[in-house]
């Protein structure tokens, strides 16, 4: 699922306008948190200066504390802050929220939206409806590799009240409360928002 606006200009010289935040992440056990946010911002030409970004998510009070100190929602929440370290242009994030509490998955929220209002884009996986629906333009739902349904969150919410009914036949009528057909070697599964009416 995922969220795109047209990107604010970056630099002219090629440097590197993505940010990333993987799903797995560890740092050095021995670093501290600014030493960490430093060590990622060297590789930037203008970087986001560390106080500002470590306060921009809530990492202030932990600057001096050991990574392997912090807890899982420190850590998380360090690894999205280092995606911004080099003032991207886009941001791709995966699975951005998991393991905060919502407070702090609020708070993110803000920090993305925000990003997207100044000009950024934002490409997001995530298994969380409700944090589609605050922060995604456009959703995609991947299941098995396949796309099986995109468009607004509107559609998608829209969609995601429908059942499956699977049944075998050699052919099948006119079923106007049918979304959705797919067929397979004489087996159908059909997408309907009234089950019972179907059957």
């Amino acid at each position: 699922m995922g969220q795109a606006v047209r990107p604010r200009s970056g630099p002219a010289d090629g440097a590197p306008s993505v940010g990333a935040t993987p799903q797995e992440v560890g740092f050095p056990d021995n670093l501290t948190v600014r030493e960490v946010a430093d060590l990622v911002r060297v590789h930037y030409p203008d970087p986001a200066a560390t106080p500002e970004l470590l306060g921009r998510f809530g990492l202030a009070e932990v600057a001096g504390r050991r990574a392997g100190g912090l807890s899982g929602g420190q850590m998380r929440r360090l690894a999205v802050a280092l995606a911004f370290a080099g003032r991207p242009r886009l941001v791709v994030m995966d699975e951005p929220t998991t393991g905060l509490d919502v407070e702090a998955r609020r708070g993110l929220w803000q920090i993305i939206r925000a990003f997207v209002a100044d000009g950024g884009a934002v490409l997001l996986t995530t298994h969380y409806l409700e944090e589609a629906q605050a922060l995604a333009s456009r959703v995609v739902v991947i299941a098995g590799g396949e796309i099986i349904a995109q468009g607004s969150v509107h559609d998608i919410t829209a969609r995601a009240g429908l059942s499956r009914v699977r049944l075998r036949a050699p052919s099948l009528p006119d079923l106007p409360t049918v979304t959705r057909v797919e067929a397979d070697n004489g087996s159908y599964t059909l997408y309907t928002a009234d089950p019972d009416g179907l059957v």
